[in-house]
C-alpha cells in the first residue's frame, strides 16, 4: 500500500472517507469547485516554476515579467480548474484573484523573503519502505538549502486568508521525517509560507520532535492496516470538505441531528404570557 500525507490525513479524519476515496475510490458526490484553491494554486505554481527554471537567469524578476508569466501560467490553470463562479460563497472575481496574486508575488519578490525561494527546489518527491511492507510517498513543496552552513529548510506554501487557518503542523513533520529517513539528516527548519502576508512561520523540529512524531504515525499505520470496518467518525470539522458528506449516512443523521438540537426548546403555550420581572 502507498501512503501518503493526504491519504493519512484521509483516515484520521475519517476511516469511511479514507475507504471510499483511496481504497473503493469512489468518485466525490458533492459538485467539485475549486474556488477556494485557485489563488493559492496560482501564486504556487509561480513559485515552483521559479525555483525550478526561471531563478538561474532572472533571479530578480522585474514585476512586468512577472505578470507576463503569471498571466500565462493562469490562464493555463483555469483550463484545467472547476469553478461555480455563481456559488453563493464566490466573494472574489476572476480577475480580483489574477491581481492579488500579482500584487502578493511582487511583493515577496521585492523584499527579504524572496530568499526563501533562491537556492530552492520545489515538489520535491520523496519515496520510503518500511518494515511492514508499506511504501511512504511525500511530495515536498519546497526545500531550501540555506547557502551558510548547508542547513536544510522545508517549507510548504499557503494561500489561506488567515494565518493558521486549516493547516496542521504534521504535514512539514510528515515532510521533515521522509527527508531524515531519506538523506539521514534532521532538517534545520521547517515552517508554512503565508504568500498574501509574506510570512514564513516556523514549526520547531528537533531528532526528539521527529521520533515522538514518528511513534505516533506508526501506530496510525498499524491501524490502518488492521482495520477492516472503516466506522465514520462524522464531526462538522471533518466533514465539512469532504465530497462524501450527502452519500454517508452517519454524516447525514449527524447533521440532522445538530440541526435539531440547535432549536431552542421553547414550551408550547398560548397567549401572552408574563415576564416575570
Amino acid at each position: 500500500m502507498n501512503i501518503s500525507y493526504h491519504v493519512w490525513r484521509d483516515y484520521k479524519d475519517c476511516p469511511k472517507k479514507f475507504y471510499l476515496n483511496n481504497i473503493k475510490k469512489q468518485p466525490p458526490a458533492v459538485p467539485h469547485n475549486d474556488y477556494f484553491t485557485l489563488y493559492g494554486r496560482l501564486t504556487e505554481k509561480f513559485f515552483q516554476y521559479f525555483c525550478n527554471v526561471w531563478r538561474f537567469k532572472m533571479p530578480y524578476m522585474p514585476p512586468e515579467e512577472i505578470r507576463f508569466k503569471l498571466n500565462k501560467i493562469y490562464q493555463d490553470l483555469l483550463s484545467t480548474t472547476v469553478i461555480n463562479w455563481s456559488a453563493p460563497f464566490v466573494r472574489a472575481s476572476k480577475d480580483e484573484i489574477f491581481e492579488q496574486s500579482c500584487s502578493d508575488i511582487c511583493t515577496i519578490m521585492d523584499s527579504p523573503n524572496q530568499n526563501y525561494f533562491l537556492n530552492t527546489k520545489a515538489e520535491i518527491t520523496i519515496e520510503v519502505s518500511t518494515k511492514i511492507g508499506l511504501n511512504i510517498k511525500g511530495r515536498l513543496d519546497f526545500l531550501h538549502t540555506n547557502p551558510i552552513g548547508n542547513g536544510i529548510v522545508i517549507f510548504d506554501g499557503k494561500g489561506t486568508e488567515k494565518i493558521g487557518k486549516n493547516v496542521s503542523v504534521d504535514q512539514v513533520l510528515f515532510y521533515a521525517l521522509l527527508y531524515f529517513f531519506h538523506f539521514k539528516k534532521v532538517a534545520e527548519s521547517l515552517g508554512f509560507f503565508y504568500y498574501r502576508y509574506n510570512t514564513f512561520s516556523p514549526v520547531p523540529i528537533n531528532l526528539d520532535i521527529l521520533n515522538e512524531f514518528r511513534a505516533r504515525m506508526s501506530l496510525d499505520l498499524k491501524q490502518i492496516l488492521g482495520d477492516k470496518e472503516y466506522k465514520a467518525t462524522p464531526c462538522y470539522k471533518s466533514c465539512k470538505y469532504c465530497g462524501y458528506q450527502t452519500i454517508c449516512e452517519e454524516c447525514v443523521a449527524d447533521r440532522a441531528s445538530r440541526k435539531r438540537n440547535s432549536k431552542l426548546n421553547l414550551p408550547d403555550l398560548e397567549g401572552i404570557q408574563e415576564m416575570g420581572m
